[in-house]
């Protein structure tokens, strides 16, 4: 049996931490994105642009430093800093402490920007505080809030507009889920596989037990699907993934591992437990432990990444979906009275 296709390994690659709190991340990212891009004005904006203008400050900050936070070479960040620039989000000033060295600092339209989706995220942050609860919410952001202090990551002493210390649970959550994502490609890395990229996680996270498709990881991530396709590219040239005809669709392909990219899915496993007792070690497990319950609360009440696991479900799951899905948009009222509805018989 192929390790991803065993029961306990297709578990353990949906149901562990990292999952967990990648997905509540990326979710957050994406709400927040959507309504910059949609209802804001701020079009030309990238989700990938995000840990870059948080990780700058007013008085400048060197790319260098973005570059060590982030787990990637100078180079890989450079790039992306010179599309933000061109975006008019950043800017370089010259550093004080070395003349012929370049800081990078937020422009007005980026601290506009700043403002505008911190508004917006505690909107999600009360949303995810009616899930599982506020108690639970401020206790889990007081945990990574002093992973990320331990962990040595900046901007750990902003205040949140309440003055409080601890920032809330949907601005903290990004930082950890940016290094946590480089450090499980450093641990994966040095179990065989050295040439991951993080852009790799675009295409191999949203792979389930019936394959991935490129147009659904194109809209997840609110990219083109030309981008996914190089991703694609190399991810076949290193013999992780390949294409088969899609039964749904014949214009269209299904992507799925290799039996190597069935490996790298077995050891990035591996990096997950690795990376929770590193967590553990610095927060003890009785706080890591609470973490991961709120996380994956929130992962599965929030049906996260539902199209691409829903469709191993049988048909009374299949029906526990769809209310999930009808109770998130009509809301608790107004799924009791569709319940009322059906039962009545009186649709007309």
């Amino acid at each position: 049996m192929n390790p991803v296709q065993s029961p306990n390994l297709l578990t353990q690659y949906r149901d562990n931490f990292a999952r967990h709190l990648l997905g509540v991340a990326l979710h957050l990212q994406s709400e927040v994105m959507h309504a910059l891009t949609d209802k804001h004005g701020h079009s030309e904006l990238r989700i990938s642009f995000q840990p870059y203008i948080t990780l700058s400050s007013q008085q400048g900050t060197r790319l260098s430093d973005i570059a060590q936070v982030l787990g990637i070479s100078r180079q890989a960040a450079n790039q992306t800093t010179k599309q933000i620039v061109a975006a008019g989000y950043l800017e370089q000033c010259d550093d004080p402490s070395d003349g012929r060295a370049k800081l990078l600092q937020p422009t007005a339209k980026a601290r506009d920007m700043l403002a505008t989706g911190s508004r917006i995220a505690m909107r999600l942050q009360g949303e995810m505080e009616q899930i599982a609860g506020q108690q639970q919410m401020d206790t889990s952001a007081h945990h990574i809030a002093k992973l990320l202090a331990a962990l040595q990551l900046p901007h750990l002493a902003d205040t949140n507009s309440k003055g409080q210390s601890t920032p809330p649970m949907v601005a903290a959550l990004p930082r950890l889920a940016d290094y946590s994502n480089a450090r499980l490609m450093e641990l994966t890395m040095a179990k065989g596989h050295p040439k991951l990229k993080l852009s790799f996680g675009q295409v191999l996270s949203a792979i389930g037990p019936q394959g991935g498709r490129i147009w659904q990881m194109a809209k997840a991530h609110r990219i083109s699907k030309q981008a996914i396709g190089a991703i694609v590219g190399e991810l076949e040239g290193l013999d992780y993934i390949r294409r088969t005809a899609d039964p749904r669709d014949a214009r269209q392909v299904v992507l799925n591992f290799t039996p190597r990219g069935q490996r790298l899915m077995a050891d990035s496993a591996q990096s997950v437990d690795e990376l929770r007792a590193e967590f553990a070690q610095l927060i003890g497990r009785p706080a890591q432990k609470q973490l991961e319950n709120t996380l994956s609360r929130l992962y599965y009440k929030l049906q996260l990444e539902e199209e691409i696991f829903g469709s191993t479900v049988d048909k009374e799951t299949d029906i526990r979906f769809i209310a999930r899905q009808l109770n998130r948009q009509l809301g608790d009222k107004g799924a009791n009275a569709l319940g009322k509805l059906l039962v009545s018989g009186n649709y007309f």
